[in-house]
């Protein structure tokens, strides 16, 4: 049972590595929770019903924040260890949630504390039992070290280039000056005529001609709103209004891929007739303006220290390759294979998240 535990403990570090930084929930896996402790939980899920939020300046450093009332005393046949723990000062408790989670919130920190100190109070019993000696447990401590090592090299180097030069910046901006275009679009929908067992579909050809008809009639300076209500007759769409033709500012980034070309078009063009197996689509760009670097300085921030945090850890990652001995594993899997029992395999170099559109 012990080490099905142990094993259970480090597969669910292999799933989330990084699951303490990441989550809303900070507070380390312990069992389940009751009474007093369940409530406290449940007030810092909802701080909207919690009660109000206390004053930190007013507790000294080495004051305790959290207290194990009883805590370091025999249960049942069990003597409390010498490093047992009865209290945690603010200057400790401030020092683990830096740590944790820089700048956790008051609410999700008295979450914490309530299950940080019921895990206290199972981690003291351990030790009163000298479990932190067991050779499974000297593995698996090895094993999370590894883990959370793993994600201080990630936070080391996001730290490290948090803040790209202003010469970065406009760089670019000037490299990417096709991403930074805002255009105030209006859209037309053709949806394809769907056929029937009387009536069958017109021809892909008299479609695309159909639409294409409809494209030139809102160049002549017809109505848009007017053109999509006849295409959605014309496709007996029934039992819903036609869509609104104005789609408001978009950037680069917005549209299907296929349709992107629309941001390239002048103020007042009107596009080629896009589609999809639904339906066409045609653009008319209303207005275009160029983002200043101004607006976008914080986005462009943000995505350098993406990509050079990862270009890092790529860089580390490739400087050693780890060969397995196919004896004792047997060959490698076939590439877009699941491993054994389906379950996913041992994180590689940590990855940063997705830089921001």
């Amino acid at each position: 049972m012990q080490r099905q535990l142990l094993a259970a403990i480090a597969f669910s570090c292999l799933l989330a590595p990084s699951a303490i930084a990441q989550t809303s929930n900070p507070g380390a896996p312990v069992p389940r929770l009751h009474g007093p402790e369940k409530q406290a939980s449940l007030a810092a899920a909802h701080p909207d019903t919690a009660a109000p939020k206390g004053n930190p300046d007013a507790v000294a450093m080495d004051q305790a924040v959290i207290t194990l009332k009883d805590g370091c005393t025999p249960v049942g046949d069990l003597t409390p260890a010498k490093d047992c723990v009865s209290e945690v000062t603010k200057a400790q408790f401030e020092k683990l949630t830096t740590a944790l989670q820089p700048g956790m919130k008051w609410d999700m920190k008295r979450g914490f504390a309530t299950n940080y100190g019921k895990l206290l109070v199972y981690a003291d019993a351990a030790r009163a039992l000298h479990l932190e000696n067991n050779p499974d447990v000297v593995q698996l401590i090895q094993f999370v070290t590894n883990q959370v090592l793993a994600e201080a090299l990630k936070r080391h180097y996001s730290d490290e280039y948090a803040h790209p030069s202003d010469q970065q910046i406009e760089e670019y901006y000037k490299q990417n000056s096709a991403k930074y275009i805002a255009a105030n679009l209006e859209r037309i929908i053709v949806p394809h005529v769907p056929g029937t067992p009387e009536k069958p579909a017109p021809s892909d050809a008299d479609q695309a001609a159909a639409a294409e008809k409809i494209r030139q009639q809102w160049i002549a300076g017809s109505d848009p709103a007017k053109l999509q209500q006849s295409a959605y007759e014309l496709a007996g769409v029934t039992g819903t209004g036609s869509p609104d033709v104005s789609l408001g500012a978009r950037q680069p980034g917005s549209l299907p891929v296929n349709q992107e070309a629309v941001f390239r078009l002048k103020a007042g063009e009107i596009s080629q007739v896009f589609s999809d197996p639904a339906a066409y689509y045609i653009y008319k760009a209303v207005s275009v303006r160029e983002i200043p670097v101004s607006e976008v300085r914080d986005s462009i921030s943000k995505t350098l220290q993406q990509r050079q945090m990862q270009d890092k850890l790529d860089e580390i990652g490739k400087s050693a390759t780890p060969v397995l001995n196919e004896v004792y594993f047997g060959p490698a899997p076939v590439a877009g294979g699941s491993m054994p029992g389906g379950r996913p395999g041992p994180a590689g170099a940590p990855q940063a998240s997705n830089p921001p559109k």
